[in-house]
């Protein structure tokens, strides 16, 4: 799951919250955690449908949680949406899940932090723009999500219709661009590739030994994310390099070549993944490799 290519826990829509009683309470079921799950709809390209989910800390304590619980991630995924066909008969419209388990990870959250990722509607519902043509589409859930382990106000939304002939106009929001190149001059930025929600920096190694440096980084990291890309969840990823001209994926272009040459992973310094609150230093170096858990939450 935690490839090289950071594909983010990899996306927006509903709202759920926590019941003043637990029904698990009563019923001898495990106790739900106390993360409000809320769902919004999204379209970030032309009749491209997203749901962007969001699970917010809503105790007062620390709450953890496993992201093999998380509800975008297979097979939890498929558990708890359910779409029809607003056809005056409420056909099921069928959807494609992956097959594939995900392995421990374990996620922190204090007080009023979440942990937020998407689930891209189209692919999983080849059918979903025709039925949006012809009738208009509604997505549902149980509230609580009976499969999930997370929360919701007693009277809560559940459910999002697609109207009929929805044009599906992409999400538009307003972005200071003088102000994002200042923020992204200031981190190091030195690119975003196209349909990733990753970040590579131009980033010295004395920064990376310095945890306290790197925290800071990230903390401006974390602010140019929420002002200049707005349509992004939490769940992003940073790449550093110490040479602009090895910026890019392992994949791109000559890098496999310069990886078996030993250059690449001298010069890849660092990784970070935000949904996981995890920073992986020299990964390709094994005897100065580690990983260290560190949230942007402020």
């Amino acid at each position: 799951m935690y490839s090289l290519r950071f594909l983010p826990f990899c996306l927006g829509l509903l709202a759920v919250f926590i019941p003043a009683i637990s029904p698990a309470e009563d019923s001898g079921e495990e106790p739900r955690l106390p993360l409000a799950m809320e769902v919004f709809l999204k379209r970030p390209q032309l009749q491209v449908y997203e749901l962007q989910i969001h699970l917010t800390n809503i105790s007062g304590d620390m709450v953890r949680v496993n992201v093999r619980d998380l509800p975008w991630n297979p097979p939890n995924d498929s558990k708890w949406l359910s779409v029809f066909r607003m056809d005056g008969d409420d056909t099921p419209v069928a959807q494609r899940v992956q097959d594939w388990n995900l392995g421990s990870r374990v996620i922190q959250l204090v007080p009023g932090e979440s942990v937020q990722d998407t689930m891209v509607i189209n692919p999983r519902m080849p059918s979903l723009l025709d039925d949006i043509t012809k009738f208009g589409v509604q997505l549902r859930w149980d509230c609580p999500p009976g499969a999930l382990k997370f929360v919701c106000r007693k009277g809560s939304s559940q459910a999002i219709s697609i109207p009929k002939g929805d044009a599906g106009q992409p999400d538009t929001y307003v972005v200071d661009k003088s102000a994002c190149l200042k923020l992204g001059k200031a981190t190091g930025l030195i690119k975003i590739p196209n349909g990733h929600q990753v970040l590579f920096l131009l980033t010295p190694e004395s920064v990376m030994v310095d945890l306290p440096k790197v925290q800071a980084l990230l903390y401006e990291v974390n602010d140019y994310v929420q002002q200049c890309q707005p349509s992004w969840t939490n769940s992003w990823a940073v790449s550093f390099f110490t040479e602009e001209r090895y910026v890019g994926f392992l994949s791109d272009g000559e890098n496999k070549s310069l990886f078996k040459q030993g250059i690449w992973q001298q010069v890849n310094v660092g990784q970070y993944a935000s949904q996981i609150r995890t920073l992986f230093r020299f990964p390709w170096i094994k005897k100065r490799s580690d990983d260290v858990y560190m949230s942007v939450y402020r």
